[in-house]
């Protein structure tokens, strides 16, 4: 009912009347102020949502700016072209001057003494005997630029017949690679090695990548950051690689638990960030170069049930693959390319090398894949 509708002399004399003007009051009172919903202020419960865990990959194991990560394919690949076949010993050279005229692309791979070079190289192609590899596992012992070669299962030429000596360089097919374990420097290596060995770094026609190795437990040296500085001054292609990284990440006998793992991963995401923070500030240019750091151990495999693929070896593989134009694409399929190469002429006799653009294509390697 409305009142205000009502004549006013029969609304003065209902609300004269004591019992209905108290009820009228308080239906008014209710309506214009409802009671207060005190749950309907209560603030939100706050939940603390925990970050995921990092798990063992490509790109949480690496640090890469310039290159994709590889894929599972682009490992078992690399993995297949390492192994399918042992190395090759083809060269080995104390002086720059003693190195053959090879026709095929070079990577080479060093670092201080007693970083795990020749542990690494041993893992990279797949050896666990250092007589099969005839890589030393003593510091400092490598005195000599030693060549490796990796056909990836391609057949090597004829051997030379009872009598007659060839080169083995010269039997070893195109399409692999050769692989040089440069001596060490730092503590326990010759200064002269050091000489030969930057002539080959700023003179070999056929280098493709330099592999530089860090410890990853005792970080960045200052042996390590003039040799980085110069091989960026020098426009060299080079790429960091962290050896070691099972201190970090696998500091015992059995692989940590997931959170213990994540919380090693991001540590090494860190170190990394420190060490291309350090090399730009000490190059002095002003300027911040990206750079790629491998991650991996000579030590410990991926998991209790592949042992023999040792941590963030099969990425070191696949970055010499790629730096040397021998990559897959991503079904595993060797990709067929014309690429350039290295020609090597013989006028009368002797022996002259000269870089041209020859248009030469591999031999595809068919589809990878490995067990495991």
């Amino acid at each position: 009912m409305d009142l205000l509708r009502l004549p006013p002399p029969l609304r003065r004399s209902l609300l004269s009347q004591p019992s209905l003007r108290t009820s009228l009051l308080r239906l008014l009172t209710t309506t214009a102020h409802p009671a207060p919903n005190h749950a309907a202020f209560q603030p939100p419960l706050t939940t603390t949502t925990q970050p995921a865990l990092l798990t063992l990959s490509s790109s949480t194991l690496n640090a890469y700016q310039i290159a994709l990560p590889p894929i599972s394919t682009h490992l078992k690949y690399a993995y297949t072209f390492f192994t399918a076949v042992p190395p090759l010993f083809l060269f080995s050279a104390a002086h720059f001057r003693s190195f053959p005229l090879s026709p095929h692309p070079e990577v080479a791979f060093l670092g201080r003494s007693n970083v795990g070079k020749s542990s690494l190289l041993n893992a990279l192609f797949g050896r666990t005997s250092v007589k099969d590899a005839r890589v030393s596992k003593r510091p400092g012992r490598t005195r000599t630029m030693n060549g490796f070669g990796i056909s990836g299962g391609l057949a090597p030429g004829a051997a030379p017949k009872e009598g007659q000596k060839e080169a083995a360089w010269r039997r070893f097919p195109r399409g692999g690679c050769v692989v040089v374990d440069m001596p060490g420097y730092g503590g326990g290596s010759q200064e002269e090695w050091g000489r030969e060995a930057m002539k080959f770094l700023e003179s070999r026609k056929q280098l493709r990548r330099t592999f530089v190795l860090i410890d990853a437990e005792h970080g960045l040296k200052n042996t390590d950051i003039q040799l980085l500085t110069h091989l960026r001054q020098q426009g060299i292609s080079h790429q960091v690689v962290l050896s070691k990284v099972d201190k970090l990440l696998y500091p015992g006998a059995k692989p940590p638990g997931a959170q213990r793992l994540s919380n090693g991963l991001l540590k090494l995401k860190e170190l990394c960030g420190s060490i291309r923070q350090r090399l730009n500030e000490e190059a002095g240019d002003g300027r911040k170069h990206a750079l790629d750091i491998l991650c991996c151990s000579a030590e410990k495999g991926l998991d209790e049930r592949n042992r023999h693929r040792k941590l963030g070896v099969d990425e070191v593989r696949w970055a010499v693959l790629t730096a040397c134009g021998l990559e897959c694409d991503e079904q595993g399929q060797r990709k067929k390319m014309w690429a350039p190469d290295v020609h090597v002429l013989e006028e009368d006799d002797d022996v002259v090398e000269k870089e041209v653009e020859v248009m030469s294509k591999y031999s595809p390697m068919g589809n990878a894949t490995a067990s495991g």
